[in-house]
């Protein structure tokens, strides 16, 4: 009897020890560092919806898993719920979206939109040019080391 409870426990805790944390990335496109840190170096990149297996957690980071692409995506990238992607149908009912919600919580209602849309000499390629900007990882790095900033864990 011994020796079957003791099989037991050990089967139980090698399936517990076992299980994996899976989470889905919440967010457009996430990067996936080298360590835990804004500063750390860019391995990979993750889109919304792709199932990570989180390995570990540290101070608002995860050490995930992606096929064959390891190391760590800030946390708030990330969600325990499972995101399944679908196409649209005719049937499909539309509610308001998070930024719209925001923008409601700003005072930006359809009357505001309406004023904006009225306004023909809206240029918004300023906008366009801003969102479109990226600094290339290597040059940040060599901003960082001129400047003698570190930060931990920004040190790869």
């Amino acid at each position: 009897m011994k020796r079957l409870t003791f099989a037991l426990i050990m089967v139980v805790s090698a399936t517990v020890l076992g299980a994996q944390t899976m989470m889905s990335v919440e967010v457009r496109e996430t990067q996936v560092r080298v360590n835990p840190s804004f500063l750390g170096r860019v391995e990979g990149d993750l889109a919304y919806g792709d199932r990570v297996e989180v390995l570990e957690q540290r101070q608002g980071w995860a050490r995930i898993r992606f096929d064959d692409l390891t190391g760590w995506v800030n946390m708030s990238a990330l969600t325990t719920k499972r995101i399944v992607l679908q196409t649209g149908d005719a049937t499909a009912q539309r509610g308001a979206t998070g930024s719209e919600v925001a923008l409601a919580g700003r005072g930006f209602n359809q009357d505001v939109e309406n004023r904006y849309r009225e306004e023909q000499q809206l240029d918004f390629t300023v906008i366009d040019g801003i969102e479109a900007y990226a600094i290339d990882p290597e040059r940040v790095a060599e901003f960082l080391l001129d400047g003698g900033l570190r930060l931990p864990g920004g040190d790869e």
